[in-house]
């Protein structure tokens, strides 16, 4: 009988695992959290699938410990709210001054979160991810620092007069309900490797700051370490957490939260850190006397050594521009043209587009480790997306339309 009993229990488990509503907005557009991170989801179908089984039957039972349980039903995102789409123009123009940019052609939507707005004022604005969108108030704007489980860690800003505006940092989900974490002094923010944690710099009492580490689930701080106003988070590896404690001087530090943080040496570099890698980008030399264009400026390639040293691992010299992609593979730079370079080798690709449609730094956005986006104004009157393929220098229009014409976006931010 108890047999039986669980037999039929662990059926019921079963068919309510597999039922999702059809409104549901499927998991697999955010990554889960990790298990430690994970907030727990009530799935009502699989308390009535065991209740009615219990009641049936009118007797306790106990469930082998040996049998194994049924798989765990899907987190389901919250449902985001219906939102028109607004279409960015496409144009082609006849002015000889953008013959370059008329030969590429148009690709599809951006794949990272991005921005929309009926017009500058950001009426009726939205975020929009792989085809969820989701609803901002009038007079809002919030930039996409990742993708976390059923939302997105943002920064979000509020009110249109430079004396109003008010900057914080928080969780947006899929239904448009925003958490915020509190206010922040600078736009530097990075997740944590796993996505469970976020690192930022909040503002401390009697003027002064501090780098924090919250969990992305709760809005807990975990851990702080004192900063300055003019610090900076520069990335999180498996290191630890990177920050500038003044940006102005390059002082480097990486700090494992719980531990003292360790000054690095970035010759003053601009040292960038990734979550997919623990090799880091080095640009922007601080050169006195060279114009920005000298053969002793530097991108590099550089890992840590065991002995809190950099090592550089690849490098162009020539100029100070460039971009890692986020699986560390691939190093993109602006030297006498865009050029792509494969880390490991230094084989080469040559974009084909000039440096005049398509820009590289340190806070580039990649789709993707093989795809770069750029978004940029062209003169006074054009605002052009595009993306390029890393590996073989093909690059397409997604967005070309005039910098001032509505509507405004797409304003790309991190997946």
């Amino acid at each position: 009988m108890t047999k039986r009993l669980e037999e039929r229990l662990s059926d019921a488990l079963d068919a309510a695992a597999r039922t999702v509503p059809d409104n549901a907005v499927p998991p697999e557009l955010f990554p889960a959290a990790p298990s430690a991170e994970r907030r727990w989801v009530p799935v009502l179908a699989v308390g009535l699938a065991m209740a009615a089984v219990v009641i049936a039957v009118a007797i306790p039972i106990a469930i082998s410990r040996n049998k194994s349980a049924p798989p765990p039903a899907s987190v389901l995102c919250p449902t985001a709210p219906a939102v028109d789409a607004l279409q960015y123009e496409r144009r082609e123009y006849t002015d000889p001054n953008y013959a370059e940019l008329n030969k590429l052609p148009f690709g599809a939507a951006p794949k990272v979160p991005f921005m929309m707005a009926k017009d500058v004022d950001l009426n009726g604005g939205y975020l929009e991810d792989r085809g969820v969108r989701v609803p901002l108030q009038a007079g809002q704007q919030v930039f996409s620092i990742g993708r976390v489980e059923c939302g997105w860690a943002v920064y979000r800003q509020s009110g249109k007069a430079s004396s109003q505006v008010t900057a914080e940092i928080g969780v947006l989900t899929t239904d448009g309900k925003f958490r915020s974490f509190g206010p922040v002094t600078d736009d530097g923010a990075s997740l944590s490797p796993d996505g469970s944690q976020l690192a930022y710099v909040a503002p401390a009492s009697r003027g002064k700051a501090e780098v924090v580490t919250v969990s992305v689930a709760t809005g807990k701080r975990l851990a702080a370490t004192p900063a300055g106003a003019n610090s900076e988070v520069v990335g999180w590896n498996g290191h630890g957490v990177w920050f500038l404690l003044d940006r102005d001087k390059y002082l480097t530090k990486v700090w494992r939260p719980g531990a003292t943080p360790i000054t690095v040496d970035t010759d003053k570099h601009q040292l960038t850190a990734y979550r997919g890698t623990d090799r880091m980008l080095l640009s922007d030399q601080e050169a006195p006397g060279n114009n920005g264009n000298a053969p002793g400026l530097c991108v590099r390639v550089a890992t840590l050594d065991t002995a809190n040293k950099l090592k550089t691992i690849q490098g162009k010299c020539g100029g100070t521009a460039g971009t890692l992609s986020p699986d560390g593979k691939v190093l993109v730079v602006d030297i006498d043209g865009i050029h792509g370079y494969l880390v490991d080798s230094g084989e080469p690709t040559r974009f084909n587009v000039s440096s005049m449609l398509v820009s590289v730094d340190n806070e580039a956005i990649w789709e993707d480790p093989t795809h770069l986006l750029n978004s940029a104004g062209l003169g006074t009157d054009r605002m052009v997306t595009i993306r390029c393929d890393v590996l073989n220098g093909t690059c397409e229009r997604i967005q070309d339309s005039p910098q001032e014409g509505a509507p405004a976006g797409p304003d790309l931010g991190f997946p």
